[in-house]
């Protein structure tokens, strides 16, 4: 016998000023969403960012090593665009 999760649904309530709700709306509307999935998706994608950042990795000894001569090593050069960009002054300091 085969039995399906009946999916349950929490109403949530909560309060925002006129101003957020504009901009919630302005980017509910540019993805086609209503305003309760557009807040239901941005809430999971903040709460799994969380999650992710206080997330433990282990790793072996080795991984470590080889991790850290990653981050200690020389940076690469910078494309000759870019480079000469960097050499540039920025506008504000002209």
């Amino acid at each position: 016998m085969v039995t399906t999760a009946t999916r349950k649904e929490t109403p949530v309530s909560m309060r925002f000023r006129n101003d957020d709700l504009t901009i919630i709306d302005r980017g509910a509307e540019l993805l086609g969403l209503s305003r309760t999935e557009f807040m239901r998706r941005a809430a999971l994608h903040e709460a799994q960012a969380a999650i992710l950042n206080e997330t433990v990795i282990r790793v072996s000894p080795q991984v470590y090593d080889a991790f850290m001569q990653a981050i200690s090593a020389s940076a690469a050069a910078p494309p000759p665009k870019a480079a000469e960009r960097l050499r540039r002054s920025p506008p504000w300091d002209r």
